[in-house]
């Protein structure tokens, strides 16, 4: 059947293709197959199925498929016996079927927002299909067996046999040595992630892995987040099973460790406590790990005070002035302290805690210090949610200081233009030269080298509820 390009279903179908085009997870959410010259839908060839060269057929065959949407020479077609599979026929051969895709049940509630969502499909087994020489013969699942080949005729009986001479067929590129104790397949190695700095599935998974003795004692034992989309806009998602693989246990390894939780709606969390797990969110999609500011066996007692500095239009050089001012505040309270760059445009300061008071209790400390240092600087910044939040000034964000809210992790890569990494850093490198883009994947591992970890320094912890009644005290006049 016909999909015309003036309905929403078409709208809706080159909407989604289109939006996919930069996701690292689009594999997912739209799957490609190929068709020889001639053939049908009936003959499809599934891209993942090609041996050695899957990551390569998928990023041309996407370009096709987009390439045809947008084509005033190609019609759209969805199957009349197979219930979502679409496929092409050009204006010139109404015969072939050409670059099929289907898409995956969770665009449902990806792009739920959408009129006239497409046909979906669940995903089957992948046929393996071995791409061979032009002299060579090639099987598949999908292809048709030749009855002729079954039989000899007359003229062959009686001739010898000539030698075939056996040709290696490629089993995919090079699998990284990771030295891990649970094997991982890594998949579409060459596929670019982040545009600018060109770097590729295998630089990704190479970065998480020599930076994970960095990482993951912030990743330990806690409820984590993640971003799988290099938009810089979009946020989070909680690494659940069902988040990351759809609820389909199957899917995960029997040594990914889950933790259920929640009292009314529980849901089973994904816990990434070493290489291992880090390398298999990787390969499943993670792009950014995001950690919550208390432990799964401490859940309502934080163990991190954090003041959020938000620049506008991505200035970073208005947060930086605001950063210092913080500081200065911080310094009056005789409150040790370490900054951190988000990775985008500004700050998070993070304050260590005694794990004995409760989210409450640091919330109210987080908006006293942020009133504070609005007091200080009253002209440049406003406070998240108050009336005084203004164009063009900083913002001071006390709110991630509750239950259930989490905060880019030291180390992580923050999903944008560029590959830069979210950075703890000395006071004494807040500056006006201070620039973001020079903290990452290729710099970060030559300043741990010579400085070692800032946020390290935070040996010493603060009890919340003291310090609340000390601010209550000296300060809740000014309010």
């Amino acid at each position: 059947m016909l999909i015309r390009k003036n309905t929403k279903a078409f709208k809706t179908i080159l909407e989604i293709v289109s939006t996919c085009q930069d996701r690292p997870d689009r594999d997912k959410l739209v799957r490609l197959y190929i068709t020889k010259a001639g053939h049908s839908i009936d003959d499809r060839i599934n891209v993942e199925g090609i041996q050695g060269e899957s990551g390569l057929f998928y990023e041309m065959t996407y370009q096709t498929v987009l390439s045809n949407l947008q084509s005033s020479n190609h019609q759209l077609c969805v199957s009349d016996n197979i219930p979502g599979i679409y496929f092409f026929h050009s204006t010139s051969n109404k015969i072939w079927d050409e670059a099929p895709f289907e898409f995956d049940e969770e665009i449902k509630s990806e792009f739920s927002s959408l009129p006239e969502l497409p046909a979906v499909r669940k995903k089957e087994k992948t046929a393996k299909f071995e791409i061979t020489g032009p002299n060579q013969k090639s099987e598949s699942s999908p292809a048709k067996k030749d009855k002729a080949t079954a039989s000899n005729t007359k003229a062959d009986v009686g001739k010898a046999a000539k030698p075939v001479k056996l040709q290696a067929v490629p089993t995919g590129a090079k699998q990284p040595d990771f030295d891990l104790k649970h094997e991982i397949h890594f998949s579409n190695l060459d596929r670019i992630i982040f545009r600018d700095s060109k770097l590729d599935k295998r630089g990704l998974l190479e970065y998480y892995n020599e930076i994970s003795d960095y990482l993951l004692p912030y990743l330990k034992d806690r409820l984590l987040w993640t971003k799988r989309d290099t938009d810089t806009l979009k946020p989070p998602i909680e690494m659940t099973v069902g988040t990351l693989f759809r609820n389909n246990e199957d899917e995960l390894p029997r040594w990914i460790k889950t933790q259920l939780t929640g009292s009314r709606q529980k849901k089973n969390n994904l816990q990434c406590n070493d290489r291992e797990h880090l390398l298999f969110y990787v390969e499943n999609g993670s792009l950014q790990f995001d950690h919550e500011l208390s432990k799964i066996k401490h859940h309502d007692t934080p163990d991190y005070l954090i003041i959020g500095i938000d620049s506008p239009e991505f200035d970073i050089t208005k947060a930086i002035d605001v950063a210092l001012a913080a500081n200065e505040v911080l310094e009056g309270l005789q409150l040790r302290s370490c900054p951190k760059t988000d990775g985008v445009s500004g700050f998070h300061i993070y304050i260590s805690l005694e794990t004995t008071s409760t989210f409450d209790t640091s919330f109210k400390v987080a908006e006293y210090i942020c009133k504070l240092i609005g007091l200080k600087i009253p002209d440049r910044v406003s406070l998240i949610g108050s009336e005084s939040h203004g164009y063009g000034k900083v913002t001071l964000d006390y709110s991630m200081n509750a239950p259930d809210k989490a905060i880019v992790a030291p180390y992580s890569l923050v999903p944008g233009q560029s590959t830069i990494v979210a950075t703890p850093l000395l006071w004494d490198e807040v500056s006006k030269d201070l620039r973001v883009e020079e903290f990452n994947h290729e710099t970060i591992f030559k300043r741990l080298k010579h400085s070692g970890d800032p946020l390290e320094n935070l040996k010493k912890r603060v009890n919340a509820d003291d310090l609340l009644e000390r601010l209550e005290t000296h300060y809740s006049f000014l309010f």
